[in-house]
């Protein structure tokens, strides 16, 4: 919009020759309405232009006016219907006397007459020419030529918007091919505020701002800003908020203008641009305070709609492009996650691709193995079973086999997939190899220890019932010589003798009830029981044996142990044999037996050390302490210490024996002890 006050050219120049000699609008635009003032005699020249939708009038450039208004012409109702007669006829027309028929044109052009010329494109009216007149003279006059200043006026704004269009559609092309050269998947942060900058440079803007649509959050996020140096802090819009215009923008159907001013001039309205993918609400453009010429909304909203599309579609690819390569990510890093050896290999047994773990096992790295045949790279079982499943004629089907590979090392479980394209075609194989070894190694462990368990069992049997079978007679013989000791009068020496047959047989009685013990037949009837209890009574059976044997016995028993769930005689038997074993490991030189208890809370259990000042247990022995008779000692039968085992394993603990780093050996035994005891 732009006032002139310019004189008639001295030299007559052509309409045609103007339209010619310049390209500048608003040169061309000053001879025009010099030469629209001089054919009819004019004081005054305002040329109207069209806005598009409202049809409202509005002053764009003018000869012979001290003050331009920028409001708009001949709004009212006497003379928008002059207007509406002129521009529905088409044809210069002289308004007099201009008072009576426009009171607003004389307000204004303070002429008695004036002449309305339409300016029309393409058949179309743009604008409307209007000329002041100070004296009437006859239309033959000027008619003419008016009408073709008119029609210029009409080729020159045409030629100009033509050119801005084009100017603006090229500049907003160049700035969506710049961001979208970023490189990146997401589009930089700095670049989008740079793309945002010249949009409001090329739509003579005051702020641009792009805001993104987070789905999972509901919210609108401004990503971008022409004016990022004034932004302080995050904005957010919830998506649900329906008064926020960035809210209302993006569920616009199309580019539109929004919070016009006051006064209801163009200046100072706000474009919204919904940004749309093709199923998903992208987020929102907002130029805010854009300049619109009038008759330049329609074209403005094109525009900005093209912006709108090609900017989805750039948000929209980057966003495909991250997740595409999130998914790719995420993809390998499952892929070299994998324990399993993964090879892709082709049609040609050729391997296209492995995995961090096959490139480990075969010691090389990833890159060279790519192109290599599969045969160079496994044994030969495995790369003659791979050939004969290629070439069987099911290559679409899995098939898995068991085989030992000596280049890779192990016992191998081999998967073979078949690799289809998206057209169901074939592309190769996925190898997937999974070492078993371990596995194959604990399978065989197993089967041997439950042949050992059954043997155990079978052995355990033999001796129950082979004990069985000897403690009948051997109480006989008990009985027998406590009788003949008792009725019979015999010689010292035979008494003697018969003694000896008793001692003896009472050995062998413990013995045989050790061997039923330990090959299970008694039944742990299970009650709350005081380890203490137990262990005192086995160290009284003790107590007078070590006195003898010049052994201090030391107690360092815990103040509160709780109960556990077993059987106090069979704990007792065991704590007397583990000392027992204990003191005759110190009979010829005397020491001291010390014996501690402690509760560990955390794990719910029960701790009883029991430590000599012996000479140790060699270590060579220790791993077979534990085995049924198996003794160092000359009159040591090999149960006392099993028997202990045996019976500390019923009740759900166990026993570890070890040398103290001070002498002697310590032997710790570890109950269970339940919070509830059933």
């Amino acid at each position: 919009m732009r006032l002139s006050m310019v004189n008639p050219p001295a030299a007559a120049v052509s309409i045609v020759g103007l339209l010619a000699s310049t390209d500048h609008l608003a040169e061309l635009v000053d001879a025009l309405h010099a030469r629209a003032v001089a054919a009819c005699g004019a004081s005054v020249s305002v040329l109207l232009e069209l806005e598009a939708g409202s049809d409202r009038l509005r002053p764009t450039s003018a000869t012979g006016l001290d003050d331009l208004s920028t409001d708009a012409w001949l709004a009212g109702p006497t003379d928008a219907a002059l207007v509406a007669e002129v521009l529905a006829h088409g044809h210069v027309r002289l308004i007099a006397p201009l008072s009576v028929l426009s009171p607003e044109l004389t307000a204004r052009l303070r002429t008695p007459a004036a002449v309305m010329a339409p300016v029309v494109s393409s058949g179309a009216p743009i604008g409307l020419l209007v000329l002041g007149l100070p004296q009437i003279r006859p239309a033959l006059e000027w008619s003419g030529m008016v009408t073709e200043c008119a029609d210029a006026f009409a080729v020159a704004l045409t030629r100009a918007r033509v050119r801005q269009d084009g100017a603006l559609q090229q500049g907003l092309h160049d700035l969506v091919v710049a961001l979208g050269r970023s490189g990146e998947p997401r589009l930089p942060a700095d670049r989008l505020d740079g793309f945002c900058t010249d949009v409001a440079r090329l739509f003579a803007a005051d702020r641009v701002e792009v805001w993104s649509h987070d789905r999972k959050a509901r919210r609108l996020d401004l990503a971008a800003t022409s004016d990022r140096p004034r932004r302080t802090r995050a904005e957010h819009v919830s998506t649900a908020d329906a008064a926020h215009r960035v809210a209302l923008a993006m569920r616009h159907p199309r580019a539109g203008l929004i919070d016009t001013a006051p006064d209801g001039s163009s200046n100072g309205v706000v474009a919204v641009v919904p940004l749309r993918g093709r199923r998903r609400a992208l987020g929102a453009l907002m130029v805010e305070r854009i300049r619109i010429s009038p008759g330049d909304e329609a074209r403005v909203l094109d525009r900005l709609d093209s912006l709108g599309y090609q900017l989805s579609n750039l948000l929209e690819s980057a966003q495909l492009l991250d997740d595409v390569q999130r998914a790719h990510r995420e993809l390998e890093n499952t892929f070299d996650s994998m324990q399993d050896l993964v090879l892709v290999i082709g049609r040609d047994l050729c391997v296209t691709r492995v995995n961090d773990a096959a490139a480990r096992r075969l010691g090389r790295p990833r890159a060279s193995l790519e192109s290599c045949a599969v045969s160079e790279l496994v044994g030969e079982p495995l790369a003659t079973w791979l050939t004969n499943r290629a070439a069987s004629g099911q290559p679409r089907e899995a098939h898995t086999t068991e085989l030992d590979d000596a280049r890779l090392g192990g016992t191998l479980r081999v998967t073979m997939t078949p690799l289809v394209t998206g057209e169901r075609n074939l592309a190769g194989s996925v190898l997937v190899a999974r070492d078993v070894s371990d596995e194959r190694r604990l399978e065989a462990d197993r089967a041997a220890l439950r042949e050992q368990l059954a043997q155990s069992e079978a052995l355990s049997q033999l001796v129950a019932g082979i004990a069985h079978e000897l403690n009948n007679p051997l109480q006989a013989v008990l009985g027998h010589v406590e009788l003949v000791c008792r009725t019979e009068r015999l010689s010292p020496r035979a008494v003697a003798q018969l003694r000896l047959v008793a001692r003896e047989s009472n050995r062998a009685a413990r013995i045989v009830r050790n061997l039923l013990l330990l090959a299970g037949s008694g039944k742990v009837e299970r009650r709350p029981v005081s380890v203490h209890a137990a262990l005192r009574r086995a160290i009284a059976l003790r107590t007078a044996s070590c006195r003898r044997a010049g052994i201090s016995i030391e107690r360092h028993l815990a103040e509160e142990l709780p109960k556990v769930s077993g059987d106090g005689l069979l704990l007792q038997q065991a704590f007397h044999n583990i000392i027992m074993n204990a003191e005759q490991a110190m009979t010829e030189s005397g020491g001291t037996l010390e014996v501690r208890s402690a509760y560990a809370g955390p794990q719910s259990q029960v701790s009883i050390a029991i430590r000599d000042t012996g000479p140790g247990v060699a270590p060579d022995m220790l791993p077979r302490i534990f085995d049924p008779f198996f003794t160092t000692k000359d009159a040591g039968s090999g149960l006392g210490l099993a028997l202990a085992l045996r019976i500390v394993r019923e009740h759900g603990g166990d026993i570890v024996a070890a040398n103290d780093q001070g002498g002697g050996a310590v032997f710790t035994v570890h109950l269970p002890a339940p919070t509830v005891i059933k």
